[in-house]
């Protein structure tokens, strides 16, 4: 049961209420809130034959011809070092942490370059592009697709523009730095009553221009889309130091449930900056799009038997809540017991008892109205529309439930180290009318041929994401079966008309499966941007394959 004091307060940014005994939750809270008044293949023409010879799309000699010259490391640098001064960062130990990538195995670089504002970037790339010198772009290193790991490379760094420029209340806008984390920002939004929505696990570290580069979606994407519909406007530089043109991200609509709602498969160089994930050029500035903060905020923690079932709750919610639905997150059995071995006592479900539900649904609703009965609201839901008895109406500040969700990477890489096999982890997506069968059908296919792996589930249900980690054992390690195991759930997705590559980017680690499983006419068109923007190959060259992809097509 929950009590609330007197004196318990609302927070305009996260809708907890402070005061509240946070072990302690159930439906009889929510009651009571409610009566508390209160103000394919590369280039599409590649055979199996000619891909194992390597004789893709051009002649060996075609393609020798094509391939940039590229001169030692150190005398490539010179130029660049000439340039930046001290800002030209060659001492190992500092240059360190720029290698190491948020997964996986760290990366070795010689130098981390700072420029210290536009202008100096420009001149930067322009040299780079003269000495061919590839050189590997480094933001919040918050990535999960390998992009800002170094092999050799000089790494870029945009850390030193992280000025907030202005912001317009009366427009909602802000205009902002590449640089600037998104942490940051909304510190200085809060007390204006705004906010820049993107949702992660890594805000205090992701900047926001890497955000809209990567076309990033969040937790409440559901609600305000992905960074690239945050974005009002964008300014910035392609790869040969020239000025991009102004260009603005598309304004969020409710998706078709029949049509993918988030796919960083598919760039769209017509966009220019936005989503094109920093092959092409850099974004050095960004007017944000902003949202006011909401009055309040409620949430609980729904058990549903199925994904299917799950889905139907989505569609339920969309019917009583319409666009003032913030979040709808899923959660696998499988996560949630994760996430109570890694907390331990200290660990508390929001039910009188523990339903031992197949899934967990994160239902977060908002409203503009500070005097509107939004808890009572959510009850009514809960309680009449999906029948729910009070036992399974989990409930909760929703500060406890967001730790809930927040902690399973965590708890997954504590599983991982303790059972010694290593890890396969996956962003995917397909259209949100197909999605809960997608992952019965998955996670019955992997299950019924690889019984020992671990399937750890979670993530975006609003919008058709998962979140997959698939978990090997010290016996059964998942790196002696990882291509069968990538194939199958790729080809999974594919089925039911996903993408392999949902919002955490393409990268170098998902280069190959760009190359066999994009849309030919998607891979001709980032190719040609490719040669057209960045004639030496030198911006992020392993991302997507392009440094094989350029110069086999």
């Amino acid at each position: 049961m929950v009590t609330i004091s007197s004196g318990a307060r609302r927070s305009t940014r996260t809708g907890d209420t402070e005061g509240l005994d946070m072990r302690v939750t159930g439906v009889a809270g929510l009651r009571r809130l409610s009566t508390v008044p209160r103000t394919s293949a590369y280039c599409g023409r590649r055979s199996p034959r000619s891909r194992q010879r390597g004789r893709d799309c051009v002649s060996l000699r075609t393609r020798n011809s094509r391939r940039p010259k590229r001169l030692s490391a150190m005398s490539s640098l010179a130029p660049l070092q000439h340039l930046l001064g001290p800002r030209f960062v060659d001492e190992q130990e500092r240059c360190r942490r720029y290698a190491i990538p948020e997964r996986g195995a760290p990366g070795h670089t010689p130098a981390v370059l700072l420029p210290q504002d536009e202008a100096e970037l420009a001149a930067l790339l322009q040299a780079a592009q003269a000495a061919r010198s590839p050189l590997v772009v480094s933001a919040g290193r918050t990535g999960l697709v390998e992009a800002q790991r170094p092999e050799g490379e000089a790494v870029l760094s945009l850390e030193k523009l992280k000025r907030i420029l202005s912001i317009d209340a009366g427009a909602r806008t802000a205009m902002v730095e590449a640089g600037v984390a998104v942490d940051a920002l909304n510190a200085e939004l809060e007390p204006l009553g705004l906010v820049w929505p993107m949702e992660m696990g890594s805000t205090s570290s992701a900047s926001v221009g890497a955000c809209i580069a990567n076309g990033s979606a969040g937790a409440n994407a559901i609600c305000y889309g992905t960074a690239a519909h945050l974005a009002d406007a964008v300014w910035g530089l392609w790869a040969d130091g020239s000025a991009a043109p102004e260009t603005a991200g598309p304004r969020w609509q409710q998706p078709d449930p029949q049509q993918l709602v988030i796919d960083s498969a598919a760039p769209d160089p017509a966009l220019g900056l936005i989503g094109t994930q920093g092959v092409l050029g850099l974004i050095t500035r960004a007017r944000l799009r902003l949202q006011a903060l909401p009055a309040q905020r409620e949430a609980a923690l729904i058990p549903a038997a199925s994904m299917p079932e799950a889905m139907q709750i989505l569609a339920a919610a969309r019917n009583a809540f319409g666009t003032d639905i913030e979040e709808f997150e899923f959660i696998g059995q499988r996560a949630m017991q994760l996430v109570r071995e890694l907390k331990g006592a200290e660990f508390r479900l929001p039910f009188e008892k523990d339903p031992q539900a197949n899934f967990y649904l994160l239902l977060q609703i908002k409203s503009a109205d500070p005097d509107e009965d939004l808890a009572g609201r959510l009850y009514g839901f809960l309680a009449e529309t999906l029948a729910l008895p009070d036992a399974l109406i989990g409930y909760a500040p929703l500060k406890a439930l967001k730790a809930i969700r927040h902690s399973i990477t965590e708890a997954s890489n504590h599983a991982m180290k303790q059972r010694g096999g290593g890890r396969l982890a996956f962003d995917t997506a397909t259209p949100i009318a197909r999605f809960g069968d997608y992952l019965a059908a998955l996670e019955a296919s992997l299950k019924r041929d690889y019984p020992h792996i671990d399937f750890v589930a979670f993530g975006h249900a609003g919008v058709g994401g998962a979140h997959l980690h698939l978990l090997g054992s010290g016996e059964r390690p998942v790196a002696a079966e990882s291509a069968a195991l990538i194939a199958r759930v790729f080809d999974v997705t594919a089925e039911f008309g996903g993408t392999f590559s949902a919002e955490h980017g393409v990268g170098s680690k998902w280069g190959e499966e760009f190359a066999r499983r994009a849309r030919p006419s998607v891979v001709q068109a980032l190719v040609a941007a490719k040669r057209l923007r960045d004639p030496n190959l030198i911006l992020n060259p392993r991302s997507f394959g392009l440094d094989r992809l350029v110069l086999e097509c």
